[in-house]
């Protein structure tokens, strides 16, 4: 048993002086699942629910409704199509945001937000950055501004963000991460 323990504590050392603690390495987050609150203002309403939002490679699956469950959304789909259900009505689209747009009157950049939501510029296109602490504390991307107010200490995931474009506003404050 002593002979186990000598090389593990060995490798632990050696890890911890290299800065490459296993224990405190940022796990691969291809794919992730965040739960917590969403605020969404447009330019004709503001609503507050809860949010899930599971992202497995490029597929998501959606889910957001008001208190107590009333008004509950479910996006399921990838970058080249998508499904929405409300009301126990399903819609289609080859076009995810459109999709959103017209089911639900959000302008939703549903295509950078795993990004965002990560804390990371999306790659398809040019964005300015503001870091802070070691963080990246603001994106401004293709017209939108996201702050990322609060990091998560064990995943360095953001808990608290704020993403704008004139009267779209969208808070989403997360309560758990988990990542695969």
């Amino acid at each position: 048993m002593r002979f186990l323990f000598v090389p593990l504590l060995v490798s632990l050392l050696i890890s911890q002086l290299t800065g490459c603690s296993p224990f405190n390495s940022k796990p691969a987050q291809d794919s992730w699942t965040l739960s917590g609150k969403i605020g969404i203002t447009t330019p004709k309403e503001s609503m507050a629910g809860f949010i899930r939002w599971q992202q497995q490679q490029d597929n998501f699956d959606i889910y957001v409704s008001g208190p107590l469950g009333q008004g509950s959304t479910r996006i399921q789909g990838n970058p080249q199509q998508a499904t929405l259900t409300q009301g126990g009505k399903t819609s289609e689209s080859l076009n995810p945001q459109q999709l959103v747009y017209e089911q639900l009157g959000w302008f939703f950049p549903l295509e950078n937000l795993p990004f965002w939501l990560q804390g990371k510029q999306a790659p398809f296109s040019p964005a300015n950055t503001s870091n802070k602490d070691g963080n990246l504390s603001e994106i401004q991307q293709d017209q939108w501004t996201v702050e990322l107010l609060r990091y998560h200490k064990y995943y360095n995931l953001p808990e608290r963000i704020k993403i704008r474009q004139g009267d779209w506003k969208f808070l989403i404050v997360v309560k758990n991460w988990s990542v695969d």
